[in-house]
């Protein structure tokens, strides 16, 4: 009786580099500009690969293009970041995109390692804020990620010029207070400026 021999599975290799190509950049941006968007970016978002670059030189980003066996997966970067006295980055929200082909399990495969990369410089403390109509960053927030939701934040930032609630998170569980910390400082609106309805919505969404 003839037996079926299974070639072995392969096992893809993963990496994250600061130092990408100026085509690889090229690659993430035009994929992702291709993807549904209407939820993902807010409007502050750069609108061309010239604008992100200008910022990554400026500091005010930190990019890491992600690869499996050496094609472009996708990227993940760091804005509006905290610094200590000395300038090192102490804090920074964590925005990404995964071309198609690499979501799921790889894609959080390379978040893990995006994240080793970011504390071993000593970013201790990581945050994102998602529209709250992105159902899909949410669950890959909380799932492939392993971020902890903090809580709604109304009228947090544009998306297509008008204000917008996002639904705040943070790495570590401990740091859910500094998260709206953080945010009090990001939000387009001071809270004192929200009506008493939401007020209540954002210490409901705190203790959820």
């Amino acid at each position: 009786m003839a037996t079926a021999l299974l070639a072995p599975l392969s096992i893809p290799a993963l990496d994250v580099t600061d130092t990408p190509t100026i085509e690889q950049m090229g690659v993430w941006l035009e994929t992702m500009r291709r993807d549904d968007l209407s939820v993902a970016y807010a409007d502050a978002f750069p609108e061309t690969l010239t604008d992100f670059r200008l910022e990554i030189a400026q500091g005010t980003k930190k990019l890491l293009i992600c690869l499996v066996n050496g094609h472009v997966a996708g990227a993940l970067w760091l804005h509006d970041m905290a610094h200590r006295s000395d300038g090192t980055v102490l804090a920074g929200w964590v925005g990404g995109f995964f071309l198609p082909a690499y979501r799921g399990s790889l894609a959080a495969r390379l978040w893990q390692a995006a994240r080793q990369r970011w504390e071993a410089q000593s970013i201790i403390h990581l945050f994102a804020a998602t529209h709250i109509a992105n159902r899909r960053s949410q669950a890959f927030l909380a799932r492939g990620m392993g971020f902890h939701r903090v809580g709604i934040y109304p009228c947090f930032t544009l998306f297509h010029g008008q204000t917008t609630d996002v639904v705040i998170y943070c790495a570590n569980h401990n740091d859910a207070p500094l998260a709206w910390t953080y945010a009090h400082k990001r939000a387009l609106r001071p809270l004192q400026h929200v009506t008493r309805e939401r007020a209540l919505a954002i210490r409901e969404g705190e203790q959820s």
